[in-house]
């Protein structure tokens, strides 16, 4: 099963099968199975299947969002998107209250993550964590993709579920959750949430792109702006090579000059070196308006393989390979495009929103820049291709009394203490002189010292806030998701459930990479593309279309 890499989040295909935040969720072309994933429509109530896989109910009352109040932002979060931006933080931080929970028995949880270089019992973090949450806990870890996968189905064959579990899509799996894990819908719904006021700060959107399932609730999503993704520039290295900032785009023939002019090839410099098909073609496609993923056009739903906009991003990066921007090593070896980028043999690098303020932080000396993309033929800002508001997997929470079931939402709940709280630091950061010391207004992460315990990924809230000590940059990243959330490009398919998405796309996962590879690389033509599209669509996906469609009816 492809995975989502926590770090670096890159991309290494399009939606045709890319190992990306979408094939996550289908096995390949973005199925909205989980994490993109979502609301699907449930009729017959919890627990009972539909006989498509899944349960049917009347639509839902949605979690309300109830923003914490407790700490006001520099720079202000909107309803679409928009997280809000702070530049310090509060001095004394916040004590959210009524902590050490009590009544709280052990709990489990099975997380992707690496399990901890020092163990629990040894490890101050993991004794804070369980010391505030009154209780033992017993976190196992996952690798990231298939292994994860492999680990997941394995245990819920045994049958000893644990309490919390990361999940990821499997066949039929709707029914799998109906079977072996907790409907929060009516329990979360609207105000209920008030209960567990931490949780009640992640959005809405979160809940049901994220965290939904034939709009029924399965679980708690970590919440994320749905930023796409931003191509950064070494402005140092831009310097160097005579290109001076900031860098405005305004059409793609002034990309074509940019990469170019940072392209010196008998010095073995390039403007680009990962996977030509999963970030140069990605944003080619973005430049030129492709759909993103899957999208209804005249009541239809149109997958971007079969538009004429593809093979015009397919032709255009074609031409960008022959001019010999790309790192020529880029098809044989992309894995080393963080170190071409950080060794400035290139000087741009496509990647996840996230993972611009990360460089800023650790590389100050590069004088990080972002370039946004204009529409291909000009006219503006190119629509982002939105990625769903939260982490790609949400976590499930095993069926449960009512009882235990509020237990484990408190422990959740502390988990996703909000930005500005004690229990943030203490979730995110740890203990205090043991791995991390406030400087200047801000928490700093100690170098070598032991992990906090990875749940994070139980409604997290550090993806959810832009944050820093250099407000120049958080300015800047608030700027660009105004600008760029309010019209970006939905994926249609999110909230909408496809069975072969998830049980029979991953075989094409494959094949049609390799396709786009062989094209873009001039061993093959824009009629061998059209003929692996129509066998795509003739074997999955038209049945996909029609999925989506009868899902969207219900």
């Amino acid at each position: 099963m492809p995975h989502l890499n926590e770090e670096d989040e890159h991309m290494t295909g399009t939606s045709a099968g890319a190992l990306t935040r979408r094939t996550l969720l289908a096995g390949t072309v973005a199925t909205s199975a989980v994490g993109m994933a979502a609301c699907r429509s449930d009729k017959n109530g919890p627990g009972t299947p539909n006989g498509k896989g899944g349960t049917e109910s009347a639509a839902a009352q949605p979690p309300a969002h109830v923003p914490f109040e407790g700490v006001t932002p520099d720079l202000p979060g909107t309803a679409d998107g928009v997280i809000p931006g702070f530049f310090s933080y509060p001095d004394p931080p916040i004590e959210r209250g009524g902590y050490p929970l009590s009544g709280i028995e052990p709990f489990s949880a099975l997380m992707q993550g690496t399990a901890p270089n020092v163990a629990p019992g040894e490890n101050k973090n993991y004794k804070q964590f369980n010391d505030q949450l009154g209780t033992e806990s017993h976190l196992v870890y996952g690798a990231y993709g298939s292994d994860y996968t492999t680990k997941l189905q394995t245990t819920i064959a045994g049958g000893d579920i644990p309490d919390f579990a990361m999940v990821l899509p499997v066949a039929e799996f709707p029914t799998m959750l109906d079977r072996t894990f907790s409907d929060l819908t009516d329990v979360l719904a609207g105000d209920n949430i008030n209960k567990y006021p931490a949780l009640a700060n992640i959005p809405t959107s979160a809940w049901q792109q994220v965290a939904s399932v034939n709009g029924r609730i399965f679980g708690v999503p970590q919440p994320r702006p749905p930023a796409g993704v931003v191509m950064n520039a070494r402005g140092d290295l831009l310097a160097e090579r005579g290109v001076t900032g900031p860098v405005e785009l305004s059409d793609g023939q002034d990309l074509i000059e940019l990469m170019e002019a940072v392209t010196d090839h008998s010095k073995g410099q390039f403007a680009f070196g990962a996977n030509v098909v999963g970030w140069l073609l990605f944003i080619i496609q973005q430049m030129v308006g492709t759909p993103n993923n899957w999208a209804i056009r005249d009541g239809k739903f149109v997958h971007e393989y079969e538009t004429e906009e593809m093979r015009q991003a397919i032709s255009i990066t074609t031409d960008l390979i022959k001019r010999g921007v790309a790192h020529p090593n880029s098809f044989s070896d992309p894995g080393q495009n963080r170190t071409w980028f950080e060794g400035g043999v290139t000087s741009l690098y496509i990647q996840g929103f996230t993972g611009w303020g990360g460089m800023v932080r650790t590389n100050p000396e590069w004088n990080l820049m972002n370039i946004e993309l204009p529409k291909w033929d000009g006219g503006g800002m190119a629509p982002i291709r939105k990625t769903p508001p939260g982490y790609a997997a949400f976590v499930a929470i095993k069926k449960s009394d009512d009882d235990r079931l509020d237990q484990l939402l408190r422990v959740a709940d502390y988990i996703a203490s909000p930005f500005g709280t004690k229990e943030y630091l203490e979730v995110n950061y740890g203990v205090e002189g043991y791995s991390y010391e406030m400087a200047d207004g801000a928490p700093t992460a100690i170098p070598d010292s032991p992990p906090k315990p990875g749940i994070t990924y139980l409604g997290g809230n550090s993806g959810a806030v832009l944050f820093g000590e250099d407000q120049d940059i958080v300015t800047a990243q608030h700027d660009y998701l105004s600008r760029a959330i309010p019209n970006g490009a939905d994926d249609a398919s999110l909230g909408l459930y496809s069975e072969a998405a998830t049980s029979a796309a991953a075989s094409f996962t494959g094949p049609m990479n390799d396709t786009l590879r062989e094209v873009i690389q001039e061993r093959k033509t824009l009629d061998d593309w059209d003929e692996a599209v129509e066998r795509w669509r003739k074997q999955v996906g038209d049945t996909m279309r029609a999925e989506y469609e009868a899902a969207a009816q219900e």
